[in-house]
């Protein structure tokens, strides 16, 4: 029956490419038997409720190969019907050229990126063990469940796969297992013109249990190769299955050709003679492949049934423990939260404030977890009172990722897509580039993840430019969903926090100073700070001649050039702008009170390459950004070099009024 299921598959991928005249049809051809034994016999889900908490997770890492996992899907049950099969990679159809999370019913992530969906993987494996350690008792197991990833090989190619397949050997993952289709073709041909390395010996060095030589197109093998994978102990598995790229295809079997682009009529209709599918019958289905999934739906219904069973004989006998997984699925906060309360004392580092913050709050919130790639004595991210997770204590908090910003990045997104947990991961902001694929894929997800970027200007100082970002922050705040804020002092480090935890519908992206910062003296309407900028100082009663604007750490500088200019008989406001796109999302009353009338002089103080400031940047105004790399100095005299000094910021503008005037 499984052979019959792997041709089924075959037909109704290959019929959803012609009709598109678009997809990849390779991964489905040739990993049909893989897709036939994981959907009908060795994957726990329930079709009818895909967010069943103890179910299988299953990831396509080798994204492109949709139309393979649209096709079983569908046969198992999920509400997605034929006809979203008949539209796929159609305007807003339910099967989308790659698949994307919370778009079609049982598609666990967002996949394309090659190796993100493996990582995703990973911490969807971590995740399970973590829960397991925390709400498992000796006589209840109700978090007990697998994590399964296809990957290609040039998922295997990619340096993610290297960093998540590492840190997964090293805590020694044991329900999570990958199926690498081995068919040794890539888009542009033979593998073997730049990957002859062994990637069996690769995963062993990597303490993986490798189960190698399994005929991909062997139901038996197969079968057998997921029973194995389920008895390691103590390490992840990797299946390295052999299979044919284009299986069946009379002509473009084993060629790149069948890869990335549709097979064309013939070739259809020479495969389906091939695999004893009806030739003139698009999208076909067995009346016995039919009857098979509907018996197997009942099977996995029944399962999830008795599950909610024991689940609910759990949860009153241990009533504390329910109370805090819910509270950890739902995210919720305690209403005793209280960071205004919070004492911090100044002058300091945000990154310092940050941590305070973050302590606090680890306390309240048993679901926060996270750490840092290396640099959590730098990051501050460090929970003081909580342990390290490691192979043998998944009860710890504190998440060890190593060197690995790529794969961090896309481990706590697997975190964060399982559920269970509030994950952030940290590391200094101009690495951000290292981990943007996992960051982009997070908003599109809409995940609640916290990435904490420390670090974040050229007031690094002395480890020179390839420390000191200068284009990142525009960087990040170009990418949709994803909200970018920069704290000023210590009160808007808490502030900034209290819209993080309140926010869990997108990812979240705080940068933070290495240098201290004074705390400052705020006018009335910090109440505004959640419309993303707020009037922070003003000079009361005078219509300002200056508007200073500034994020970050520059807010100081802005402060300080307000008090110059007074002195000088000029009357100044200054805004603080933690959040600039929500500040720009403001209605045109708001920003027209904050930022005054036409005529005006503004000025935009910040240390990034502030493109994304053009909007306010209409004559009359003034800009101190950075247009070129950073210099290896103490912090201040690069600051000074780069012109970030008071002083000749005031002198510049008090230049500008007066040649205006005359002008």
């Amino acid at each position: 029956m499984l052979y019959k299921i792997a041709n089924i598959v075959r037909g109704l991928a290959v019929d959803m490419i012609e009709k598109a005249n678009s997809g990849h049809p390779g991964l489905p051809l040739g990993c049909a038997e893989i897709g036939a034994v994981l959907f009908g016999e060795v994957l726990k889900f329930n079709p009818l409720q895909p967010d069943w908490l103890d179910r299988d997770r299953f990831v396509l890492s080798a994204g492109h190969g949709s139309a393979w996992l649209y096709a079983l899907l569908y046969l198992s049950g999920y509400h997605l019907s034929l006809e979203e099969l008949k539209r796929f990679r159609q305007l807003n159809s339910k099967t989308p050229g790659h698949p994307e999370y919370q778009h079609t019913p049982g598609v666990e992530a967002t996949t394309g990126p090659l190796g993100q969906g493996f990582a995703n993987a990973v911490g969807m494996a971590l995740a399970e063990r973590m829960l397991a350690a925390r709400y498992n008792t000796k006589d209840y197991k109700i978090i007990d469940h697998y994590t399964y990833t296809l990957l290609g090989d040039g998922c295997m190619m990619e340096g993610i796969v290297s960093e998540a397949a590492s840190l997964a050997g090293h805590l020694g993952l044991e329900k999570l297992i990958a199926i690498y289709d081995d068919n040794q073709i890539c888009l542009s041909g033979k593998t073997r013109a730049t990957f002859t390395e062994s990637v069996a010996d690769r995963f062993r060095a990597y303490h993986w249990q490798v189960i190698n030589s399994i005929n991909g197109h062997n139901v038996e093998e197969l079968k057998a190769a997921f029973i194995k994978a389920r008895e390691s102990i103590g390490r992840p598995t990797l299946i390295i299955a052999r299979t044919h790229l284009g299986y069946g295809a009379p002509n473009k079997q084993d060629s790149s050709s069948s890869h990335g682009a549709p097979l064309g009529q013939e070739e259809v209709k020479g495969l389906k003679e091939n695999i004893s599918l009806p030739v003139e019958e698009e999208f076909y289905i067995s009346p016995e492949v039919k009857e098979f999934f509907a018996n197997r739906k009942k099977e996995l219904i029944q399962q999830n049934q008795e599950w909610m069973n024991r689940f609910n004989q759990w949860a009153r006998k241990y009533p504390y423990f329910k109370q805090e997984l819910d509270q950890a699925l739902e995210l919720s906060l305690p209403p005793d939260l209280n960071l205004e309360g919070l004492e911090i004392k100044s002058p300091t580092a945000t990154r310092v404030s940050s941590s305070l913050v973050l302590n606090s709050i680890a306390d309240k919130l048993s679901y926060l977890v996270g750490g840092s790639a290396d640099l959590d004595p730098s990051t501050k991210t460090y929970l003081n009172k909580y342990q390290e997770v490691q192979k043998d204590n998944f009860k710890g908090r504190n998440i060890i990722f190593g060197v690995r910003e790529h794969a961090m990045g896309a481990i706590v997104n697997g975190i964060a897509l399982h559920r269970g947990f509030r994950p952030y991961c940290s590391t200094f902001l101009v690495f951000s580039d290292y981990m943007r694929p996992a960051i982009r894929t997070a908003a599109m997800m809409k995940l609640p993840v916290i990435f904490i970027f420390t670090h974040d200007s050229i007031f690094v100082g002395e480890d020179g430019p390839t420390h000191q970002p200068v284009e990142q922050l525009e960087a990040l705040r170009i990418i949709p969903n994803l909200r970018v804020l920069r704290p000023a002092d210590e009160e808007e480090v808490k502030l900034a926090w209290k819209e993080i935890l309140e926010d869990i519908n997108r990812p979240v992206a705080l940068i933070l100073s290495r240098q201290n910062l004074p705390h400052l003296e705020k006018h009335r309407e910090i109440k505004d700070f959640s419309r993303g900028g707020y009037i922070i100082s003003h000079q009361e009663k005078e219509t300002p001649q200056v508007i200073l604007i500034a994020s970050g750490s520059e807010v100081s500088i802005a402060v300080n050039i307000s008090l110059i200019l007074k002195v000088k008989g000029i009357t100044s406001r200054v805004i603080s702008v933690p959040d600039r796109e929500k500040f720009f999302s403001q209605d045109k009353e708001y920003l027209n009170r904050l930022l005054g009338d036409e005529g005006i002089l503004r000025v935009v103080i910040e240390t990034s390459t502030g493109q994304g400031w053009s909007p306010l940047l209409f004559p009359p105004s003034l800009s101190v950004f950075v247009s070129s790399f950073g210099k290896s100095a103490p912090g201040q005299q690069v600051a000074e070099y780069f012109g970030f000094n008071p002083n000749k910021i005031a002198q510049d503008i008090l230049q500008y009024l007066i040649k205006r005037t005359r002008g």
